[in-house]
């Protein structure tokens, strides 16, 4: 007569004997439990002592040289652009340098450029800000510097078109200027020459037609003056647009501080976790091995 093991039972039976394996060579969970808790911890000793730079940049909104709309799809207004830029040679080899870091190469690995977008700016399409952190083995002073080359090189960068229009502007103000200094030199002759006529001994006849040319003189100079003047004016306000609205510049001035390597509890307690998943998983395996056989094959009778 044949009597029948319900499924349940035969696993709860596996299960027990694994459990028995386990509970057998818990010196071996303990070592895996321990080493990995060792690991974790000689990692926080090596790395624990860190510090970080931060900067926040924004890239600019660079107008139409006329100032109207935005010129938003630009290279120096794109985030990818400018996450790109910082990370060429020339620039990470400069900003290494000036922190007294080894190599472009080695700041490369602790360099973090984010784009910080709102929900406005990704409607809008506008240009986001650019939080650029060093962090690593490295004192606060050598974060800082860091951090500091590299987002004066892409406040740089981006400003470009806006510098270059900077200074074309400038220059028009100064002719505008000079040019109005010289209209207005013309006009103030016009005037003391029409001011004489009235004791002069010229005729009436030759009194009359210079009179007419000087006022011509001083109404086409006094036009011309205003003309300039609102010109002058104009690119008095396009230059201050592009230094203090359009041009790149600081959020956040770089900033060092100290920081830890990581969260030490988290980390204890993952790796409690993971040497007690290798440890059961040693265990068996080391059971299996202590009962496996040693000679060739069992003895026939």
């Amino acid at each position: 007569m044949s009597q029948n093991v319900s499924p349940d039972r035969d696993g709860e039976v596996r299960i027990s004997e694994y459990a028995g394996r386990v509970v057998r060579n818990w010196y071996v969970v303990l070592i895996s439990v321990v080493v990995a808790v060792l690991l974790v911890v000689l990692h926080s000793v090596g790395t624990g002592k860190q510090s970080q730079g931060q900067a926040t940049v924004f890239l600019g909104t660079p107008l139409t040289p006329t100032g109207g709309q935005a010129q938003i799809n630009t290279v120096v207004a794109n985030p990818t652009s400018a996450t790109a830029y910082l990370h060429t040679e020339s620039v990470l080899d400069a900003a290494a340098q000036k922190a007294g870091i080894k190599s472009g190469s080695a700041l490369r690995n602790h360099l973090s450029v984010v784009a910080l977008q709102s929900t406005t700016t990704k409607t809008t399409g506008g240009t986001p800000n650019m939080q650029i952190t060093v962090r690593g083995p490295y004192d606060k002073s050598s974060a800082t510097a860091a951090v500091q080359s590299l987002s004066d090189s892409l406040i740089q960068w981006a400003n470009h078109y806006q510098s270059t229009k900077t200074e074309m502007l400038d220059a028009q103000i100064a002719t505008d200027k000079a040019t109005m200094q010289t209209l207005q030199q013309a006009l103030d002759a016009a005037q003391k020459q029409l001011r004489a006529l009235g004791s002069s001994g010229m005729s009436s006849s030759d009194k009359a037609a210079t009179t007419a040319t000087l006022l011509a003189t001083i109404s086409d100079t006094g036009s011309r003056i205003d003309e300039i003047s609102t010109q002058l004016t104009s690119n008095e306000i396009f230059k201050a647009s592009a230094q203090n609205v359009e041009a790149a510049g600081y959020v956040q001035s770089p900033s060092g501080s100290k920081v830890s390597a990581s969260n030490h509890k988290s980390s204890l307690v993952v790796a409690v976790f993971a040497g007690l998943i290798v440890g059961v998983i040693l265990a068996l395996l080391w059971d299996a091995v202590r009962r496996r056989p040693r000679g060739g094959g069992e003895a026939t009778a």
